[in-house]
């Protein structure tokens, strides 16, 4: 990209109000025993460690609600509201961010009927969030909008944030997370083939998406990996939110012309619900390297990876980055 886009994009970046409550940079450590125990033939594995960002348990939720939350409490926003599972990360960070904001948290989540209660819930009820349980993900919009209408009737201003911030102003913490990346590969004098990550309401990929084409990594292939819904539908969410990008940061509309690249195989059972190859990809990566996933997203997504790796679809001198988006709360259910 022309340097003249790059420093606009970036100074641009730098103009937008965000809440400063995240740790950057989150850092990079390669997998070398992962690599090892994989096939004589497996790539260089890195993995940025998003699920240090701080702020409940960190993870991929931080980034963009600093912006989207910013942006509510300069509008006037007297309340959130927001959905999601009931392990639902970004649920926690909305939460979490809410009590340092100071501003009133309403969370309509859909729960498995008879399950514990996590303890995801439980952070989100400690956070002083207010909860309202709905029987299933279609749910949840109508709640939400009827909770919306009934607290505009009161007069209170409230802030709807979608699933998972994932809008174009959400995205823009990935988009600065690219040039996050982009300094420190610099540094470590590494250059990534590829990028993996766990990829559901799209806003994390379409940054990343967005922020290496203005940050000089446009060769760089991005993978997200669907816990959910059909690649398809995944990847028109993506082309969506990055369509709103480039008019924030002051860059041609039609920068970030072409698809997204979701892969769908290794759902499993379905949302949340364990495959053979996630319980592998847990344990493995946790026995090689010390590093824990999470059971919903990011599981699936290294199981991906180690899957791609084990077939050779990467040759011995690729380098492959993992970003690690966060979520291990969810392998816990709250104290009885």
């Amino acid at each position: 990209m022309e340097e003249k886009y790059v420093e606009r994009a970036s100074a641009h970046l730098d103009s937008i109000t965000r809440l400063d409550f995240g740790f950057y940079p989150t850092p990079i450590e390669e997998l070398p025993r992962l690599r090892a125990s994989l096939s004589a033939n497996a790539p260089r594995i890195f993995i940025k460690r998003d699920d240090y960002t701080g702020a409940g348990f960190g993870g991929n939720k931080v980034r963009k609600l600093e912006y989207v939350l910013a942006r509510a409490a300069a509008d006037g926003a007297q309340a959130a509201i927001t959905i999601g599972g009931e392990r639902s990360n970004h649920a926690r960070a909305t939460a979490m961010l809410c009590a340092r904001l100071g501003l009133r948290c309403i969370l309509v989540l859909n729960a498995q009927s008879g399950a514990p209660k996590s303890a995801t819930r439980l952070i989100d009820e400690m956070a002083g969030a207010e909860i309202h349980l709905v029987g299933s993900r279609d749910e949840r919009r109508t709640r939400a909008q009827a909770i919306a209408d009934e607290l505009q009737g009161r007069g209170v201003r409230a802030a709807q944030i979608p699933l998972g911030a994932s809008t174009p102003l959400g995205a823009l913490g990935y988009v600065r997370a690219a040039r996050e990346l982009a300094l420190q590969i610099d540094r470590l004098n590494l250059r990534p083939d590829c990028i993996f990550l766990a990829s559901s309401s799209g806003g994390t990929q379409a940054g990343l998406l967005a922020g290496c084409r203005i940050f000089g990594m446009e060769d760089v292939q991005i993978i997200g990996v669907s816990p959910d819904d059909p690649a398809s539908s995944i990847a028109a969410s993506i082309s969506t939110i990055i369509g709103g990008i480039p008019e924030m940061l002051g860059l041609p509309s039609d920068l970030f012309d072409g698809e997204a690249r979701v892969v769908d195989d290794y759902i499993g059972p379905g949302y949340g619900l364990d495959s053979v190859a996630s319980k592998e990809a847990l344990a493995l990566v946790a026995r090689c390297e010390g590093v824990l996933l999470d059971p919903v997203y990011t599981a699936k997504a290294m199981a991906a990876l180690i899957d791609w790796a084990r077939k050779g679809r990467f040759g011995r001198d690729d380098t492959v980055l993992f970003w690690h988006t966060g979520g291990q709360l969810a392998m816990f259910t709250a104290p009885l």
